[in-house]
């Protein structure tokens, strides 16, 4: 489905639903849990996700009587706002761009262009070549979007495939997407502080984790 800007940009107007997005982003949830985290009214919730999964950027599935809402795509969404412009586009990631060739036409258009001398018609043809570079470097923000997501993909299989318990799968899950303490992921994942804990020194003992030192704190990382 092709996502419509204005309805995405609705969606994405409402704090509450941002704040839903920021906790699925984490891990898919259902509907209490996310009332419970977020501390709103189930039917405030429900109507939140009803906005979000019109806009395409939610869905969910059926797991035993729970029914578990994610995010299920990637969008980069970009603003430009100038003295001269104003625009907003929105990519998936599913485009395609030449690196290298955009990249060369970025440093022959700055180090090579020279404002003295040109006609009308001249700087309008530079215009029109600058926004097709700007369309490519766009293509190729979604591209790296939809990298790490992969990436991401295959880090959650190599944790389920080495990491029977489910705790210890959330806290590496939660290293990986930028927590370095304990009390991060209890309050991310909603997890009792113990238990993380817990996990983190099975997984110290497994070799996966390490706390290490750094600006005068110490943090939890991956191996």
């Amino acid at each position: 489905m092709k996502a419509n800007i204005d309805t995405v940009l609705e969606a994405l107007g409402n704090e509450s639903r941002r704040r839903i997005l920021s906790l699925l982003s984490k891990k898919p949830c259902y509907v209490s849990e996310i009332s419970y985290s977020l501390k709103m009214a189930p039917k405030a919730v429900l109507e939140h996700l009803e906005k979000l999964e019109k806009a395409g950027i939610v869905a969910s599935f059926e797991e035993g009587r729970r029914r578990y809402y994610y995010i299920n795509r990637n969008l980069r969404i970009e603003i430009s706002i100038t003295p001269h412009r104003f625009e907003t586009v929105i990519t998936t990631g599913n485009s395609s761009a030449d690196i290298e060739k955009t990249v060369s036409e970025v440093k022959r258009l700055f180090e090579g262009f020279s404002f003295e001398g040109k006609s009308m018609s001249e700087f309008c043809k530079v215009l029109r070549k600058i926004e097709e570079v700007q369309q490519n470097f766009s293509r190729i923000q979604g591209m790296i979007t939809s990298r790490i997501t992969e990436v991401f993909e295959y880090l959650l299989d190599e944790i389920e495939r080495h990491i029977d318990d489910e705790v210890e799968r959330v806290v590496l899950l939660g290293l990986t997407k930028g927590a370095n303490s304990a009390l991060e992921i209890a309050e991310q994942f909603g997890i009792p502080y113990r238990e993380v804990e817990s996990a983190l020194e099975r997984l110290r003992k497994k070799g996966l984790v390490e706390e290490v030192q750094q600006n005068g704190r110490s943090m939890w990382v991956v191996k």
